[in-house]
């Protein structure tokens, strides 16, 4: 009485309880011969058979020569021994499944071959069905866990349908690496050309920048060069006329012109410093009375009152001493400008008031406030920008841009907020524990 049965045939292979298991059929197989290609249809999976024995290489062929996987039937490629299946899967790394003896010139041929697969040929794609008739030497559990292989079959229990089922995982599997490692290959393919666009464009607004920069040096240097000319002319009229004080007046348009040149040089040092910031524990309430004690001394209580107003028990933490004074400077000087440029009224004082707080554990704050003219809105939008400056011939647009690039190089963030006639706010929070 039958007790299974293949998948669809013209002519279904039949077990019967006597039927001889590892064989699959009882009566005989043809001889192996070399597996035609075929002309039309569906490209066929390939199968490689490694194993010592002619008659599983018989049986095999026979048993699958009907089956069907998504269209597509089977090419078998045969090979008799460990050393000759080197050769055949090397010739053959599109193959989808090799079913493979372990004891052939040795007891342990098949699984060194596992190994040469996936170690030294590196394909790790196809799909590895160890078929043993003797589990004694390669216990199935000792093999699965020590071999990267897909399947265990004891050929001394072996079923067609076992077969079938195992043969059927393997393609099943084997479909989704191939389709995985498609998809890995468009991934990558899709990155390198976002990759190559980006530096691209990068490179587009890179030479974008740089021809704005030129362009806007050029003109600053301009702008300087004509105060320089003026002086001069001032001075060769002063000389050629005797006169001391044009000569005094022409060269103090010419040390105003150096002056400027000296500004701008800086300034472009500055923005276009790349190396790493030297940071070294420091007091910032030392730093700003270092920065502060200059306007003091020099500008007028009839002009711009600077204050200091330094929270005593702000931490000492790390920080660049060079770029933050800088920066720091770059603020006050601002500031103070900014008082210059508005009349006031009703006994009003200018002032310009820096504070120092640490209201957030791990923060320290640095404000610079002014009650000048303050900022019109869309300037602010723009503040930030190289080379843009609301001071016209006065300033080159590089001191908040600067200023900017110091504080986020010490992980840091500058804000801004400002009142049209009422004056503005800088505020440098800086980490205390980078």
């Amino acid at each position: 009485m039958p007790i299974n049965c293949l998948w669809d045939m013209q002519e279904p292979i039949i077990i019967t309880e006597d039927s001889e298991p590892y064989l699959f059929l009882e009566e005989d197989t043809p001889d192996i011969q070399p597996e035609p290609q075929a002309d039309s249809g569906p490209h066929p999976w390939k199968v490689i058979i490694v194993d010592d024995d002619p008659e599983v290489h018989r049986t095999t062929r026979a048993t699958l020569v009907d089956f069907v996987f998504q269209d597509r039937r089977l090419h078998f490629v045969s090979a008799f021994s460990a050393q000759e299946g080197r050769e055949v899967i090397k010739d053959n790394p599109d193959a989808a499944i090799i079913v493979l003896d372990v004891v052939m010139e040795s007891e342990q041929s098949g699984l060194y071959l596992v190994k040469h697969i996936r170690q030294e040929l590196g394909n790790r794609y196809v799909r590895i069905l160890i078929r043993t008739g003797q589990p004694g030497i390669a216990p199935e559990k000792s093999v699965i866990v020590d071999y990267d292989i897909n399947g265990f079959l004891d050929k001394s229990d072996l079923t067609i349908q076992r077969f079938y089922t195992a043969i059927i995982t393997c393609l099943r599997s084997y479909c989704d690496i191939i389709r995985l490692e498609e998809t890995n290959i468009a991934l990558k393919e899709e990155i390198e050309r976002r990759i190559k666009a980006e530096k691209a464009m990068i490179e587009k607004e890179r030479q974008a920048a740089i021809g704005l920069a030129i362009a806007q040096i050029i003109h600053g240097t301009k702008n300087i060069l004509n105060a320089l000319q003026g002086g001069r002319y001032i001075i060769n009229v002063a000389l050629a006329e005797h006169n001391i004080e044009l000569l005094k007046e022409g060269w103090g348009v010419t040390e105003l012109g150096i002056s400027r040149m000296e500004t701008l040089t800086a300034d472009l040092l500055n923005v276009s410093r790349t190396g790493k910031l030297e940071l070294r524990p420091g007091s910032v309430n030392d730093l700003v009375r270092e920065v502060t004690q200059p306007f003091q001394a020099s500008v007028t209580a009839s002009e711009v009152e600077v204050i200091t107003e330094l929270e005593d028990t702000l931490p000492v933490f790390a920080f660049d001493y060079k770029a933050l004074h800088t920066a720091l400077m770059n603020l006050v000087a601002n500031a103070i400008d900014a008082c210059k440029d508005k009349k006031y009224e009703n006994n009003e004082r200018a002032r310009v008031v820096i504070r120092t707080h640490s209201r957030v554990v791990g923060l320290a704050n640095i404000e610079v406030s002014d009650n000048g003219c303050g900022i019109r809105q869309s300037d602010i939008e723009n503040i930030f920008t190289m080379f843009y400056s609301t001071k016209y011939l006065n300033g080159n647009g590089l001191g908040l841009p600067i200023t900017k690039k110091v504080v986020q190089e010490h992980g840091g963030e500058l804000t801004v907020g400002s009142k049209r006639g009422l004056g503005t706010t800088f505020s440098i929070e800086l980490p205390t524990n980078k």
